[in-house]
């Protein structure tokens, strides 16, 4: 196992508008599970063939427990990866395919047979897959060949597993699953894990660092519920959460935030990241932003409250949705499954000011805001 260290990573295509990769640069320790999080494009994968080898970068380094891998072919970088497609041999049975990259030239000689069926049988057993040795990847379950891939990867003991989008295929029953899965074999295994996904749910069940890229660059990493409860940019606000982050025009002015006619005190907006940009000029215009799930939900008009009309009303058993209309702006909010509620129903919301976050309209970062008199 061991420590991966990614510094200034840069990958321009020819042809390309941008860079795929742009300067990206983090640490994952020895043991971690870390999770490249972002739309597809975010530049996730080509990020994890910089990293295995597979694509050469333009500049930068990768480095595994500070040894840099600048020229080192793949074959020779102890590092596995799991592909989207499984990419399983299909006239291999399971036994085979597990066995494959042990039998491989550059390890010729390494292990005996009996060494390497040995090894087979330890990696099946820890992914629960004994009974299916001897089937043909055609006689699986896409959770089967997941399992597969995994195990082929694992088999080889890498000092750094890649995973590239392994469980987006499957069924959200058996995605559930595999996210446990992945997470009890990643912990049983100790090995350094980074795994990219589009998926928010994967970050936040198996992550104990979320890289959030888009268009290449890194917009903040941390622990997943860092990265939740205090979003340096807007996209990673909208990258963590269902439904998403409410963001509304607002009015910072003076000691209090002005957002669809409600004043909040700047003195109770959250903490932020010590590094936040402050707000220099006022009045200021910002993007406020405040989730779902802390929009209070009022049948009878209060002191605060702003007045709506329940546009649509969305179960989703434990909880219900209510996307709400407030002066022609929609809002979503969260509350308990079971009142029944029509649309056109009159509604009444508050937004407490110690969950709404301010953004800058234009760059999309952080503001932090101070009362002014």
């Amino acid at each position: 196992m061991a420590a991966l260290t990614v510094t200034a990573l840069t990958k321009r295509y020819p042809g390309g508008e941008a860079p795929a990769v742009d300067d990206l640069s983090f640490t994952l320790e020895t043991g971690q599970f870390g999770v490249l999080l972002g739309p597809s494009g975010a530049g996730k994968t080509t990020t994890l063939s910089l990293i295995a080898g597979i694509t050469p970068p333009d500049s930068g380094e990768v480095a595994l427990d500070g040894d840099p891998l600048d020229g080192v072919p793949p074959e020779q970088r102890d590092i596995a990866m799991v592909f989207e497609n499984y990419a399983l041999y299909p006239h291999m049975s399971v036994r085979r395919n597990i066995a494959f990259p042990l039998r491989a030239p550059v390890r010729a000689g390494s292990m005996s047979r009996s060494q390497i069926d040995q090894r087979v049988q330890e990696v099946a057993r820890t992914l629960r897959i004994t009974e299916l040795l001897d089937r043909l990847p055609s006689q699986l379950s896409g959770g089967q060949r997941q399992r597969v891939a995994l195990g082929r990867a694992l088999a080889r003991r890498p000092r750094l597993l890649l995973l590239d989008e392994p469980i987006t295929h499957l069924d959200a029953k058996l995605r559930h699953e595999m996210r446990t899965e992945l997470k009890r074999i990643q912990r049983e295994l100790g090995v350094t894990t980074l795994y990219a996904t589009p998926d928010q749910a994967d970050a936040l069940a198996l992550a104990d660092l979320v890289i959030v890229l888009g268009q290449g660059r890194a917009w903040q990493l941390g622990p997943p519920d860092d990265l939740f409860r205090r979003p340096a940019h807007v996209r990673v606000a909208q990258s963590l959460g269902d439904p998403r982050m409410n963001l509304l025009a607002g009015l910072l002015i003076d000691d209090r935030v002005r957002v669809l006619g409600q004043d909040l005190p700047v003195a109770e907006l959250p903490d932020l990241l010590p590094d936040t940009r402050p707000v220099t000029r006022y009045p200021a215009e910002v993007l406020a932003g405040i989730r779902p799930a802390h929009v209070e939900v009022l049948t009878t008009p209060q002191p605060a409250a702003m007045a709506g009309r329940v546009l649509l009303h969305h179960r989703l058993g434990h909880k219900d949705v209510l996307h709400v209309e407030v002066d022609g702006e929609l809002v979503r909010a969260v509350t308990p499954a079971g009142e029944e509620r029509q649309p056109g129903d009159p509604i009444w919301l508050r937004f407490p000011a110690k969950h709404v976050h301010l953004f800058d309209p234009g760059t999309g970062w952080a503001l932090r805001a101070e009362a002014r008199r």
